[in-house]
């Protein structure tokens, strides 16, 4: 799914008033789970029996080790895979089956954060002293506003766009008997519409009591300003760069948390009619249900300072 010769554009940057961002404000992407598993009855053929299988068998199939023991699901990794994929990227689909089937399982629950509230979220520092770690359902998908954000699979890799997050939670045994919830992401990057393909970069956290707070306040870079662009020109197009797994963890929660303690602003849309035919240059919507994160006009002025900023 890594494309080997990604390439920035930092002039379709999207900020808060850029073209694009008018465009698509208010609605969903076509997002990576519709891109590998949303056509051709994939995942009513697919999904049901791994979902069966897992019940059969006693698996938690939200926890990343014991779904990689399904039969079913090693099945379906071979019908999606390439056959002249290398063979160090097989554990990139597996972990994209993984996130796709839960995100599935769950309700397909997916969430898009407008430009101003996902602006906010950066740049104000938010208190999340009071809140502990909790998601919407047990697997979402998080969309970012279009080209916002860039990132970097390698230091080898040119940056690509961040179009979202797939979160998902399990529960989790230490050595001693004692369980905790761990947070497993995966960070998709470079969807483009002339592109096949999309860049992975999976992750995963420890929740503890006070660790949301803690990714929240806590510097994410060895140097220089969290979510600062390394992109030519990158700052003064308002863009933002995640460098570090701290960074993008940051970013996760203070997410999560707006949309937990702000239910108002989170309104429900169903999903769209289809079109028969896309305009030539158009984004491809999504065709899945999906909720908008807005900013709340209490912290506008603070979103309208931030994009001046940039």
């Amino acid at each position: 799914m890594t494309d080997p010769n990604p390439s920035p554009d930092p002039g379709t940057a999207a900020g808060t008033s850029s073209p694009l961002a008018k465009r698509l404000a208010g609605k969903a992407r076509f997002t990576p789970y519709e891109f590998v598993f949303g056509e051709a009855g994939f995942e009513l053929r697919t999904f049901p029996r791994i979902q069966a299988e897992a019940e059969q068998q006693g698996i938690d199939a939200t926890h990343p080790d014991r779904f990689a023991f399904l039969t079913i699901g090693a099945e379906a990794i071979r019908e999606v895979v390439p056959e002249d994929v290398p063979p160090e990227t097989l554990e990139e689909y597996r972990l994209f089956l993984y996130h796709a089937y839960n995100f599935w399982c769950y309700g397909r629950r997916l969430y898009v954060l407008d430009p101003a509230a996902t602006r906010f979220l950066v740049e104000s520092t938010p208190d999340l002293r009071r809140w502990e770690m909790r998601l919407p359902a047990q697997s979402v998908y998080v969309q970012l506003p279009p080209n916002l954000f860039w990132a970097s699979v390698s230091p080898e890799v040119p940056p690509e766009p961040v179009d979202g997050f797939f979160v998902c939670c399990h529960e989790a045994m230490d050595g001693r008997g004692d369980t905790f919830e761990t947070l497993e992401v995966l960070m998709v990057l470079g969807i483009r519409r002339e592109r096949a393909g999309f860049s992975l970069i999976h992750f995963g956290a420890e929740v503890v009591p006070g660790i949301a707070a803690a990714w929240s306040d806590t510097p994410a870079r060895d140097e220089g300003r969290d979510f600062e662009s390394i992109l030519p020109g990158g700052e003064m197009a308002g863009l933002y760069s995640i460098l570090t797994i701290p960074e993008a963890l940051k970013l996760i929660s203070r997410i999560l948390w707006y949309i937990d303690r702000h239910p108002g602003q989170v309104t429900a849309h169903a999903a769209p009619e289809r079109r028969t035919t896309d305009r030539p240059g158009s984004v491809p919507l999504s065709h899945l249900p999906f909720h908008c994160v807005s900013l709340h006009e209490s912290d506008a002025g603070a979103a309208a300072e931030a994009a001046g900023d940039g």
